[in-house]
């Protein structure tokens, strides 16, 4: 078999001519999809969009939060360097005296988050020195420094001074494990075999057991936002006796250190947390110290890259599953209800089982399986299409072929009933034009005058049905049905006659002869389908409304005027558009006569005179109705005084005068019959 037949057979595996959907490839290119969304799931990216999601829900479980009533934080704060104004770092001798404030108190341990590395004077080292050692339940911290260079990395205990380790029930490590976005979450019992501040605190309580592997961090369970989380008390009020209520340090764990805000929580010992921007680091300790007390450290069990890849995958194949049984779009759906079931499920778990549940590499997962799903589908539908387009696209108009596309039962000669708006053009004495222009000159004129025209109203979703010499016919609300189309007809036939203002002037510019279009609207039902035989056969519409739409278009000569509508189109329109009414007329053929109107403008777009015009021809036709020829008459006239062009008005100007010489019957109805189509 040459290398073009095995292309052959897998372009046939996959893309059979007749586009049916097997469940072999489907699976192969689910498989495909699998495989890029697990791929994206273990990008750093994703790893962050988990967490910051993991961040959110951790917040809001925290938004209520419950203090434990045997942890305090004494804080250095703001209040604290107002009350006590000396300089950072403070004498040790005033540390020493909090000491034995919070000995006095009842405090059971007393940790400070703070590492005396180096040496103060002799008297404020030795005072903290014989306060540590005097109260017997002090923990002291400890910090590991790392130094790195491209060559190597050197890690160092940085230790308090050698008379406060001595003088300390334990000294502890201070570090914490900081993710790679920089956020703190998780934190162990023990760095280096070194117990951190957290677990030497704890293990002081009557009853603690120290969880297993003490080494691996786990997920801890922050209690809240800064100071609203742990009970949290300014340094200046445990220091100075009075100021607390009694029993605010009895049997308690105390934690000392740094808890400031603005722009001083950017200084050291201040990072992010899953429910703060900058957490004060002792309130961290405070809350692992929680944490390993009440055993209630995040459960993350599907925390290892390897559970993580098989829960996605998990969660990704029971998506594929369904993907194949039900339309892409409805995919979409199940996709997006998926993740937001996943989401609320994650948060439920977190909020109710302390459990994390990974959400962000399912549903790159289950979207990467859909993608590639979906995408396979739609080349096996394209694959139909085109087989239906190379058909039908040399017949109809390309939004009866996407109808037939996407329903090929409509496919039949019958046609369907739609409410619809129809416009008609022609081009005023074009024949005359036509004789003094070259075939190429014509042809280029029609060209562009046709494609301005076509421009205009394809933007408001028309519909060509058919170019007649220099005349076009249009509709609008078919085949998509729009209740919009009679404004947008309207629109359109007043954009039209603007646009051919615009290319008259750049013909008169030239001088070129002049273009002048007569247009016709109207609204009714039509019937709209394949019309002809079993093989040839033409989309078009049919019927009264269409008739009595090109009849408008040829109104136009009689009265003069550029643009007529239709009573039902006016009637649908006439709250956005300026028009006015010109009379009462039978067309040729038609028992049942119709009132016509002058499309004018876009509501509020009609200048004064033309106003003026509009509003005084109204009170002309009133009288014209009533056989009051002489004040009919005298209105018309003012009108021509205003526009001496006024086509409308010059015919009632001579009806009225006929009808004055000549009265019309007595069961004249004011309906003027028209002569010719």
């Amino acid at each position: 078999m040459t290398p073009r037949d095995r292309l052959e057979r897998c372009r046939e595996f996959f893309l059979p001519a007749r586009g049916v959907l097997g469940p072999l490839p489907y699976a192969a290119i689910a498989a495909l999809g699998l495989a890029l969304g697990l791929a994206l799931g273990a990008l750093s990216l994703a790893q962050r969009l988990e967490w910051a999601l993991y961040d959110r829900m951790m917040t809001a479980v925290t938004r209520d939060p419950q203090p434990p009533a045997d942890i305090v934080v004494v804080a250095i704060d703001e209040p604290s360097f107002a009350e006590m104004p000396m300089q950072w770092p403070w004498p040790r001798r005033v540390h020493a005296a909090l000491i034995d404030a919070l000995v006095k108190g009842g405090a059971r341990t007393i940790v400070f988050d703070i590492v005396f590395d180096a040496p103060s004077t002799p008297e404020d080292d030795e005072a903290l020195a014989a306060a540590v050692r005097a109260a017997g339940k002090v923990v002291l911290g400890s910090d590991r420094a790392v130094t790195t260079d491209r060559a190597y990395e050197v890690a160092q205990w940085v230790e308090p001074l050698p008379t406060l380790a001595a003088s300390a029930a334990e000294v502890a490590a201070v570090g914490v494990d900081i993710d790679p976005d920089g956020a703190i979450r998780r934190a162990g019992t023990r760095i280096d075999g070194r117990p951190t501040l957290a677990l030497a605190a704890a293990r002081r309580q009557p009853g603690f057991v120290e969880p297993p592997d003490p080494e691996r961090p786990r997920l801890i369970h922050f209690l809240g936002a800064p100071r609203r989380g742990i009970v949290t008390v300014s340094y200046y009020q445990a220091i100075e006796p009075g100021l607390l209520p009694a029993g605010t340090f009895r049997d308690k764990i105390v934690l000392v250190g740094r808890s400031t805000s603005a722009a001083a929580a950017l200084e050291q010992d201040h990072f992010r947390t899953p429910v703060a921007v900058r957490m004060p680091g002792v309130e961290i300790h405070a809350s692992q110290i929680d944490t390993l007390l009440r055993r209630r450290a995040i459960a993350d069990p599907l925390g290892s890259r390897r559970a993580s890849l098989l829960w996605a995958a998990a969660v990704a194949l029971a998506g594929a599953f369904l993907f194949y049984r039900i339309a892409p779009h409805n995919g979409l759906i199940v996709l997006v209800a998926a993740a937001a079931a996943l989401t609320v499920g994650a948060y439920v778990a977190l909020a109710s089982r302390s459990t994390r549940i990974p959400v962000v590499a399912p549903i790159l997962a289950t979207t990467g399986v859909f993608a590639s799903t979906a995408a396979y589908r739609f080349a096996l539908g394209q694959r139909e299409r085109r087989l239906i387009r190379r058909a039908f696209q040399h017949y109809v108009a390309p939004a009866i072929v996407k109808q037939m596309l996407d329903d090929p039962s409509r496919l039949k000669l019958g046609g369907e009933t739609y409410d619809v708006t129809v416009i008609f053009t022609d081009l005023q004495g074009f024949t005359s034009v036509a004789e003094r222009l070259t075939p190429h000159e014509l042809q280029t004129r029609l060209s562009l005058y046709f494609k301005s025209m076509m421009d205009v109203l394809l933007a408001e979703n028309a519909t060509l049905d058919k170019f007649i010499g220099d005349a076009i016919m249009v509709y609008f609300g078919c085949p998509v049905p729009d209740p919009e189309h009679p404004r947008q007809a309207c629109r359109a036939a007043l954009a039209m006659q603007r646009r051919l203002d615009e290319l008259n002037a750049e013909w008169r510019r030239s001088g070129s002869a002049e273009l002048y279009m007569r247009v016709g609207v109207n609204t009714g039902t039509a019937v709209a389908g394949n019309m002809g035989t079993d093989t040839i056969f033409n989309y078009t519409i049919l019927g009264d409304c269409v008739n009595l739409a090109s009849r408008l278009e040829g109104v136009n000569k009689e009265y003069g005027t550029r643009t007529i509508v239709g009573e039902d189109t006016w009637t649908r329109v006439q709250a956005a558009f300026e028009g006015r009414e010109l009379d009462w007329i039978r067309v040729k053929g038609k028992a049942q006569p119709v009132a016509i109107y002058e499309l004018l403008a876009e509501a509020g777009r009609l200048s004064e005179p033309r106003r003026a015009v509009r509003d005084t021809f109204a009170a002309g036709l009133g009288h014209y109705r009533a056989q009051r020829w002489g004040e009919a008459a005298d209105a018309f006239h003012a009108v021509l005084a205003i526009d001496e062009a006024d086509g409308p008005s010059r015919i009632f100007v001579q009806r009225c005068a006929s009808y004055a010489e000549s009265p019309p019957p007595a069961d004249w109805d004011g309906v003027h019959v028209m002569k010719t189509k």
